[in-house]
């Protein structure tokens, strides 16, 4: 008699369940270097010596561990700066952006006004459209007040896109606070004011997180404003500085110093991940259920 006829149910259940487990947990490790190979490979040749850049057949690891593109990077171009203004807009967009769609969040999913489906529809119709058909009208409102090009007309152009983002990604955790909440709150004496900050602004935080990441994200990696609005050396943000660096690449600088511009331009959104990861989580499930 074989060892496995042996096992009992309990047993076997148990070896299937684990022997699952082992397959799912394989699978997920592959598409994550599948993933990730690109990622790891931009941060390994970074700290490659120059002439293993060009070595024929390439190699994964370098000869020699070097911060020679890193150096590079600092000392010939314009990165450090353009990673300070890419962090001073995208901060400033995503603040603004998560900051008004708040008060429209609330006002959509609390008050019934005529009109206010289509409004949010047509703030819908704004996030979908291409950003090119953008540029002309906005860089024609911004020309009309004398600013075509830094930092703050940047940051408030990206609001654009990160406002419609927040109302629509936000919209599901507003609607999932039971009302009865606030109506509790208001019955114990409360203004609906103190209800909105006491006891609807505490259970939307981690979905107030989770917006606020992603639309950092959507302006740090935006390319196409940042290349109109912040052309210059002294406005550029790190996008627009990647695309100067990849298009100047094979005139001035190196390929290491363009995986190492890469590598700093991916730091602080892994940054980013790693500190809120748990607000992260708590965001995706927070507006999964409505109560």
């Amino acid at each position: 008699m074989s060892a496995i006829s042996r096992l009992t149910p309990q047993q076997t259940t148990r070896i299937i369940h684990t022997a699952r487990m082992l397959s799912y947990l394989l699978i997920a490790i592959v598409v994550m270097l599948i993933l990730g190979l690109p990622l790891i490979y931009m941060t390994v040749s970074s700290f490659k010596p120059a002439p293993d850049m060009y070595r024929i057949p390439p190699q994964f690891f370098p000869s020699r561990w070097t911060l020679e593109a890193y150096q590079e990077l600092v000392n010939v171009s314009n990165v450090p700066r353009a990673f300070l203004n890419g962090l001073i807009v995208s901060t400033l967009a995503s603040f603004m952006g998560v900051f008004l769609s708040i008060g429209l969040c609330y006002t959509i999913t609390r008050f019934r006004l005529p009109g206010l489906r289509f409004f949010t529809y047509l703030i819908l119709l704004v996030y979908i459209l291409p950003h090119i058909l953008l540029v002309i009208p906005i860089f024609t409102l911004w020309a009309q007040l004398g600013i075509t090009e830094g930092v703050l007309p940047l940051a408030i152009t990206h609001v654009s896109f990160t406002l419609p983002f927040a109302v629509w990604m936000m919209r599901s955790y507003f609607a999932a606070i039971p009302l009865d909440l606030e109506a509790a709150a208001m019955v114990d004496g409360a203004t609906r004011a103190q209800a909105f900050l006491r006891v609807v602004m505490p259970l939307a935080r981690p979905g107030i997180i989770a917006t606020f990441i992603f639309t950092f994200i959507l302006s740090w990696n935006e390319v196409l404003f940042a290349s109109i609005f912040a052309a210059s050396e002294r406005s550029m943000v790190i996008s627009s500085a990647l695309k100067t660096i990849i298009g100047e690449q094979s005139g001035f600088y190196s390929w290491g110093m363009v995986n190492a511009a890469g590598v700093v331009a991916t730091v602080p959104v892994l940054i980013l991940f790693a500190i809120i990861q748990r607000h992260l989580v708590a965001g995706f499930t927070a507006g999964a259920v409505k109560g």
